[in-house]
């Protein structure tokens, strides 16, 4: 009985780069600017400091209490910084996840086993986030402090930022270019670990169901030919992927955004910065206890999953386009 292993995997030396670099940014950048309330959502809630807020909010209730005190705009708080530090931060992660992966399709002899493929996921995944950061991490700075500010009051902050640019002027004079990079040392440690998780999964997954379908296929369960099985295969392995990714790293997601929203202008936040990851981590678990390692992660599973499908599965159709 013949598999089918599904479609040959499209490289980086298959496409136009400049076309692929250019058309698949802008459209992740079009999905995380759609998701982008629920990242504000994410933001509020991972970024509470109190042992109360370990209990997981009513995210319909917090969403309905914000736009009525600060209007719908406010779920967009932030969105121009994330937008100029994204749209070359994915050219940048794409681009060295497609080149990682050539690179170890060469080095590993094409090998096409299930341990293999992950493996080319999981390290290219990680590589792509390395490279992506150096991007993300500044304008993610910048828009978590727009987006966790409230104008009814800050808990932050003494004062309210008056935008972008204010929360650059003053994070670089107190902290020079270091503050703009403040927890990039974080950011990879929380998000390199999941990237490899998500893309190595999502590789292995796509592999899976082929073998699966084809199987069934042959033994006549199910149609041979199904509408549209490859753009079904590649959302349910992003969906899977998704959810492998954010379960998985839900704690160092929680120690990045709140390394990330530390202020050295305040004595225990300046404590926390030299003390570095692990002394917050420990600050954490001591004051609010294990549970605060997980707050937001129904929220992100609500983000990433819906995300994942449309992103990974747009970003294959972007791939065949670039050829």
């Amino acid at each position: 009985m013949e598999i089918d292993e599904g479609p040959k995997r499209i490289s980086l030396s298959d496409m136009d780069s400049t076309k692929y670099m250019i058309f698949g940014s802008l459209f992740i950048l079009g999905v995380d600017t759609m998701l982008f309330p629920l990242d504000t959502l994410k933001t509020i809630v991972m970024s509470e400091r109190s042992k109360k807020a370990t209990k997981s909010p009513n995210l319909f209730k917090l969403a309905l209490n914000i736009a009525q005190r600060e209007g719908v705009p406010r779920f967009w708080r932030g969105i121009g910084p994330s937008t100029l530090g994204n749209f070359p931060g994915q050219a940048s992660y794409y681009l060295a996840y497609e080149s990682s992966q050539e690179f170890l399709s060469t080095f590993l002899k094409n090998d096409q086993s299930k341990s293999v493929t992950f493996l080319k996921g999981f390290l290219s995944g990680m590589a792509a986030e390395v490279a992506g950061g150096m991007f993300y991490v500044p304008a993610d700075i910048v828009a978590q402090r727009l987006q966790v500010q409230s104008t009814k009051g800050f808990v932050h902050n003494h004062r309210l930022y008056k935008g972008p640019l204010d929360i650059v002027k003053r994070i670089y004079t107190a902290d020079g270019v270091h503050g703009l990079y403040r927890g990039y040392g974080a950011y990879v440690s929380a998000y390199a670990p999941g990237s490899a998780i998500q893309w190595g999964s999502y590789e292995l997954s796509k592999m899976y169901m082929y073998r699966a379908l084809s199987w069934m296929e042959q033994l006549h369960y199910i149609p041979d030919e199904i509408p549209g099985k490859e753009q079904w295969i590649n959302a349910l392995s992003a969906g899977i992927a998704g959810i492998c990714s954010v379960s998985s790293n839900n704690p160092l997601e929680v120690l990045r955004i709140r390394t990330q929203l530390l202020e050295s202008g305040s004595k225990k936040d300046a404590d926390m910065i030299k003390g570095g990851y692990f002394q917050l981590a420990r600050m954490i678990l001591r004051e609010e206890g294990w549970k605060a390692f997980y707050r937001g992660l129904r929220i992100r599973l609500l983000v990433t999953v819906p995300s994942s499908m449309v992103a990974l599965s747009g970003y294959e159709v972007i791939k065949k386009y670039c050829i």
